[in-house]
């Protein structure tokens, strides 16, 4: 049996947006409450959610049920136990129950993300398992969820086929995920090879040069290595630089100190371009990534944090 419910946010006042904001940093802009069972898997609900604000720290949660997750827009990384999977559009991740992750936002444009609530023995036996969908399949994915949302009872020419509609698209989305997850299989070994390559090709304790040299010290051509980095990871060649040279960034900002100092450190020699920078990576500015509240520190601890510097 299906149940359907299919919810689009209302526009209301703004008065307290704000603070709605900060209370639910996510906003769904698509929910269909459903009951799809299909063998041993269940669908019970279907949304996409609007990240309202940069997930900028690591906060850990799970639930009692699976999930599955489509990122639909927005670039970071998703945490699922002790692994770290870099996220795009397009990225996929299976999460059984009770496991624990999270996602930390390295875009300024925020995540759209398509969440499948999922229960039953098929979620725990397919257990974790990430992937990315081909561009022409998030293409009619995105298609099948336009569609979704602009299906409405009084649209229909029969009372039943709302729901048949909703839940035969729903699996369709299920079924493409879970080929995309199934696919990577076999070329996983590929993508830590590509990867380990690169990361040798980092000088011990230095930073990551640009992607032309990048390229020369792996020893391949940088358009094929471009094609190889983008198909096992999601990311180009350069926003696989960009995000290593972020980790390192992130590592000197923590230790404190001036900001043109830090960019000196990482090789920008204008600190006004390295702020720019780093503000397409996070959303932020170095300055208030600093200085920002981390989790369990008083707010005296980060008046006095910010009056050291």
């Amino acid at each position: 049996m299906i149940s359907n419910s299919n919810t689009t946010p209302q526009k209301g006042s703004v008065r307290n947006s704000t603070r709605r904001a900060q209370k639910h940093p996510i906003r769904p802009i698509l929910l269909k409450r459903l009951h799809l069972r299909c063998g041993d898997w269940t669908v019970r609900e279907l949304r996409v959610n609007r990240h309202l604000q940069p997930f900028d720290q690591d906060q850990p949660h799970h639930h009692s049920h699976g999930q599955l997750l489509l990122y639909l827009r927005g670039r970071g990384e998703q945490r699922i136990a002790k692994r770290r999977l870099p996220v795009g559009p397009g990225a996929v991740f299976f999460i059984p129950p009770g496991t624990k992750h999270s996602f930390l936002e390295h875009s300024p444009r925020l995540a759209i993300c398509l969440v499948a609530d999922l229960s039953g023995t098929g979620p725990k036996q397919f257990g974790t398992a990430s992937g990315w969908l081909p561009a022409e399949e998030l293409a009619r994915v995105r298609e099948r969820i336009n569609k979704l949302s602009h299906e409405t009872p009084e649209k229909q020419s029969s009372p039943g086929s709302l729901e048949l509609g909703a839940g035969g698209d729903t699996l369709l989305l299920l079924e493409s995920c879970r080929r995309a997850c199934m696919a990577l299989s076999p070329a996983a070994s590929e993508g830590s090879a590509i990867s380990n390559r690169l990361l040798r090709a980092i000088d011990p304790g230095g930073l990551p040069p640009m992607p032309g040299e990048l390229a020369r010290r792996v020893g391949l051509q940088q358009d094929h290595l471009n094609r190889l980095v983008r198909r096992s990871t999601g990311l180009t060649l350069g926003q696989w630089r960009d995000r290593e040279l972020l980790k390192a960034t992130e590592k000197i900002l923590s230790q404190g100190g001036r900001i043109q100092a830090a960019a000196m450190r990482l090789g920008f020699a204008d600190a006004n371009y390295f702020s720019r920078w780093f503000r397409r990576q996070t959303g932020m500015t170095p300055r208030s990534w600093q200085t920002r509240p981390l989790p369990g520190m008083p707010a005296t601890s980060l008046a006095a944090l910010q009056e050291t510097r």
